[in-house]
């Protein structure tokens, strides 16, 4: 009786790929130092080894290979090569995050060699900080310049695995699948219209799962630890609540409908509060203008408004009270002396009260708006940030539609030419390629899922008033910019089997969007942002063809 009379033929399989890989590796002439194996089954690791090439011949790393548990389902290797010595800040916050999960890094304790492979780090979602920090007790850490030395190796990554699901062109019951920081790159050269309507429904679904029966949404979840956090968010809740109602729509799902509605109901009767005729939404201690602003949004965007109406009067009531005459916005109701996050509030009450105006068409409200106009225009042009732009290009957008004021159009192109400038055409990895993010303006922000879907929403926005207006170099440069955002988002999305090898939940997290391609928390404004992002792209290039995209 042999092995393969005891082990199942597709266990032997995923095995049989891994032995496969490192011999064909280690018979080429690549100076590789270190090799890194784990198995796992469903997603949890049961096994890790690491073995010195440079001490071990061929033969003897197939023996210790041989001694690996064989009746897993999956293995991930790591090849460690090109060594360079470097020195590691502990002081530094996020120093050098674009290499986590590219770079596996060797430390020397009392003598002993401590080793992290860069899937290791992906896995556990650890940066380099938390690898180092973690591999010293605080007494036994530099002085205090706290600098440590350690050593990066250059990786190659491979999965081996019974079975993938997913639309990989690698995959096959005979090839190891090649992995980058993880995962597989998506396509910089174009989308097509399948794989925006896959990452859409992927996203849809994902949503819809974390509202639970009464309704309640789950805001973070972090799949390394299998934990969601206690932190919440009022604005993004709600905006999730919107996003809800338009992917029921656009899908013209009665599940995601019923959904939404549970959502909008626990929402409002948890959040709600009520002071006299205001209205407001309440959570950890603070009433802001965002939270009621998109509270009303979620209502008037319903299919159940006729149900909330009261509380639809109330939320308008205080955006009311929050406005000023000379059309800037108090942005909130407690603590009221706050008057930070002009960036965002402004924005989501504008985009509240454009969507009313347009059912509407009430001219007091037109004048409103008008002034809010003036002063935010002149207000965001002395103090430019990108947070600003996509609400209130989706704001002017809506009003441009209902007026065809020209002053509109011209703000909204102003506000998104400059926007282009953050977006990384070029990235220090392939795979962040897209991402809005400027390393030399690091006060706008770290790079976050979040951020693209925003901005791909006000983007889209912008190209389609480019479009109306026949603007034609703004219509291809808005158009590269959003399929290099889009392609981003997809880069982060969990998908299939490949970039789900750690994960043993995988029904929580399937779906779901990490916040960066090294940081795999996902947050419920990651999907929603980007959900609606790609809802629209979906619909405004519902023209083309089944081919690729750019």
């Amino acid at each position: 009786m042999n092995a393969s009379e005891i082990i199942q033929p597709t266990i032997l399989n995923a095995f049989f790929k891994l032995k496969k890989i490192v011999e064909k590796k280690l018979q080429q002439s690549n100076p590789y130092a270190y090799l890194y194996i784990c198995a796992r089954s469903n997603g949890k690791a049961l096994q890790q080894i690491w073995i010195d090439l440079e001490r071990k011949n061929l033969a003897q790393v197939l023996l210790t290979v041989d001694e690996l548990d064989q009746t897993v389902n999956s293995y991930e290797i790591e090849f460690l090569s090109n060594p360079m010595i470097k020195l590691f800040n502990l002081s530094t916050k996020n120093q050098w995050n674009n290499m986590r999960g590219k770079y596996a890094v060797i430390m020397l304790k009392g003598g002993q060699a401590i080793k992290v492979s860069s899937l290791q780090m992906i896995a556990g979602n650890l940066s380099f900080t938390q690898v180092i920090s973690n591999s010293f007790s605080p007494e036994s850490l530099p002085a205090a310049d706290k600098i440590v030395s350690v050593t990066l190796y250059k990786t190659e990554q491979y999965l081996c695995a019974e079975t993938f699901s997913g639309s990989h062109n690698e995959a096959s019951d005979s090839s190891p699948i090649s992995m980058y920081r993880g995962n597989q790159l998506v396509s910089t050269k174009g989308l097509s219209r399948e794989q925006i309507q896959q990452s859409a429904k992927l996203m849809a679904v994902w949503l819809a799962n974390q509202i639970d029966e009464s309704g309640k949404a789950n805001y973070k979840y972090w799949p390394s630890r299998d934990a969601y956090s206690e932190a919440n968010n009022a604005i993004r809740q709600l905006m999730a609540t919107v996003c809800l109602n338009r992917s029921a729509k656009a899908f013209k799902s009665e599940w995601l409908a019923e959904v939404a509605a549970r959502n909008l109901a626990y929402n409002l009767n948890t959040m709600y509060k009520a002071h006299g005729e205001l209205g407001y939404i309440w959570l950890e201690d603070s009433a802001k203008l965002g939270a009621s602003a998109l509270a009303a949004l979620a209502i008037l965007e319903s299919p159940a408004r006729t149900n909330y109406l009261k509380q639809e009067h109330g939320l308008r009531k205080l955006i009311e009270e929050l406005s000023n005459k000379n059309g800037s916005f108090d942005t909130f109701y407690i603590p009221r002396e706050r008057t930070d996050n002009q960036n965002f509030y402004s924005g989501e009450a504008l985009l509240f009260l454009a969507q009313e105006y347009a059912i509407s068409k009430n001219p007091g409200l037109l004048s409103r708006i008008l002034a809010s106009f003036n002063y935010y225009r002149a207000w965001h042009l002395q103090n430019r940030n990108p947070a600003f732009v996509p609400w209130h290009t989706q704001a002017y957008f809506i009003m441009w539609n209902a007026t065809k004021n020209i002053e509109f159009a011209n703000f909204i192109f102003e506000m998104n030419d400059w926007l282009l400038g953050l977006q990384q055409e070029t990235a220090p990895h392939s795979d962040m390629q897209g991402r809005f993010y400027d390393p030399q303006r690091p006060h706008f922000g770290p790079p976050h899922a979040s951020s693209t879907g925003v901005y791909l929403e006000g983007l889209i926005d912008a190209y389609k008033l480019a479009l109306n207006l026949g603007e034609l170099k703004r219509i291809a440069l808005y158009k590269h910019a959003i399929f290099q955002g889009a392609r981003n988002i997809i880069q982060l999305q969990f998908k299939d089997d490949v970039d789900l090898f750690y994960i043993a939940k995988k029904e929580l997290v399937k779906g779901g969007i990490r916040t960066d391609v090294y940081d795999n928390t996902i947050r419920i404004d990651n999907v929603q942002h980007c959900l609606m992002a790609f809802l629209k792209i979906f619909t405004q290039f519902s023209d083309l063809n089944t081919g690729r995209i750019s």
